[in-house]
């Protein structure tokens, strides 16, 4: 149908990410030389290395086809010493997704990423081509609908004030820094420890500072994600048609996505404290080997579930109930209550011993105290149940609740008991979906998990 095409110039750019860490290597004798000389002959040496991993993936770039055939399947063929061959039929893809990033852009290329619908059917495929030749590769193994457009604004509502409220906190904390930072002249309680130990001076002096620019880093590492988030929803739209789910979005990355409904594993709508608080919620979708982890497909509002089954045909979301809790495990509040209680320590600790560490102490153990009372929402609704045909489920992960709902046909099931557990009627679940992805959903009551082992054999 096309015949041997190349790919574009960027695909080697692959092979050269891959190879990062080998310049690393002539760099390490630097730091046992310490001297200038042996700086010149480690960037020569890696001036060398990057001469020849250029060439070498020149020659890959060179001697690599792709072409479509006649019935529409893609062939993949690679050549260095042994030649490889790939063959990606339509029906095998459960995601097809098409990036254009800010370098692929200005060298006029796009990333086209080829998600399969299960583990035995390869991995996933990651190729530049040339924005028509993209568009080409797409439409044959995925033709997307006529754009009946939702515009979810919602999540661009969201992600703006999750930015705001992090970049609020940013500055309190490099204001706070600063204060710790600053320079003065030694006090007598200073001078009393300089007497007994200059280590201990040194951490009276620097441990406040260090740690309060050590959380102002976090913060603004955490804030750097929500810009990322907040690019990805700006100018996003959503339709439907003809089996296929698509979307397309983004500010400075510009990325489409198609589901193949039919291969869609689990719908997840994740509501987290903001999220509740403007009644909007993401959804985000795993379709075969596409974990859909990163963006969310959609954001929806309150009051738009009939157009969230429109866009998701048979989603059923897990029933608002409370679950039975005698005999429920305690391990909810493990992850989040033993670092609030040993934070909360250091804080009350910190008062007699350095009162410049408690506000800095506090600021953490306020943060899990958060994640605790999240885990009692968990602690009374999390479990698994079947609904209206669907296998359905409640989640808790830190500040989120996830519901979620199973679209795949025969996903995996464990159940585990521990002694306790068996004592108790009480049961972990584990959801395998053909992806890979797993659910552990915790300490549910053993007849809500045989009722779900029940219903996937059926």
């Amino acid at each position: 149908m096309t015949g041997l095409r190349r790919y574009h110039p960027l695909h080697a750019v692959g092979f050269l990410r891959k190879t990062l860490l080998l310049y690393l290597l002539p760099l390490v004798q630097v730091l046992f030389e310490r001297d200038w000389d042996a700086l010149r002959t480690a960037l020569e040496q890696d001036l060398a290395l990057f001469a020849f991993l250029t060439a070498v993936s020149g020659v890959i770039l060179h001697a690599s086809r792709w072409e479509l055939d006649q019935e529409g399947a893609l062939h993949l063929r690679w050549n260095l010493i042994v030649e490889r061959r790939r063959l990606i039929r339509s029906r095998e893809l459960a995601v097809v997704q098409i990036e254009r990033p800010l370098l692929a852009r200005l060298t006029g290329a796009n990333l086209v990423t080829l998600y399969p619908a299960a583990r035995g059917q390869g991995k996933t495929a990651r190729l530049y081509l040339t924005r028509r030749d993209a568009a080409l590769l797409a439409d044959t193994l995925m033709p997307a609908p006529p754009e009946q457009e939702y515009h979810p604004r919602g999540g661009e509502r969201l992600a703006l004030v999750l930015l705001g409220t992090n970049s609020l906190s940013t500055l309190l904390l490099v204001f706070l820094s600063l204060r710790e930072g600053r320079v003065y002249t030694p006090s007598a309680e200073l001078l009393a420890l300089t007497q007994l130990s200059q280590t201990a001076a040194w951490v009276a002096r620097w441990l406040p500072a260090g740690l309060a620019w050590l959380l102002t880093g976090l913060t603004v590492l955490f804030g750097l994600s929500l810009a990322r988030s907040f690019g990805h929803t700006v100018h996003y739209r959503v339709w439907r048609g003809g089996g296929v789910l698509a979307s397309r979005g983004g500010l400075f990355r510009r990325v489409e996505r198609r589901f193949r409904l039919d291969r869609v594993s689990c719908a997840d709508v994740r509501l987290s404290p903001v999220a509740r608080l403007l009644r909007r919620y993401p959804v985000y979708l795993s379709a075969g080997c596409y974990k859909g982890t990163e963006t969310p497909l959609f954001v929806y509002r309150a009051g738009q579930e009939k157009l969230l089954e429109e866009l998701l045909p048979g989603l059923r979301m897990p029933p608002a109930r409370r679950v039975p809790i005698g005999g429920r495990s305690l391990a909810f509040f493990l992850p989040a209550g033993i670092p609030c209680a040993l934070f909360a320590l250091l804080a009350l600790v910190s008062r007699q011993v350095m009162p410049e560490l408690t506000v800095l102490l506090a600021l953490p153990a306020l943060v899990f105290f958060a994640g605790v009372l999240a885990a009692v929402e968990g602690f009374f609704r999390e479990g698994a149940w079947p609904s209206d045909g669907r296998l359905t489920f409640r989640r808790q992960k830190g500040l989120r609740m996830h519901c979620g709902c199973v679209f795949s046909p025969a996903p995996g099931l464990v159940m585990s008991q521990n002694p306790w557990a068996v004592v108790k009627r009480r049961a972990d679940l584990t959801l395998v979906l053909p992806g890979g992805t797993r659910w552990n959903v915790r300490s549910i009551p053993l007849d809500d998990g045989e009722r779900c082992a029940q219903f996937l054999e059926e």
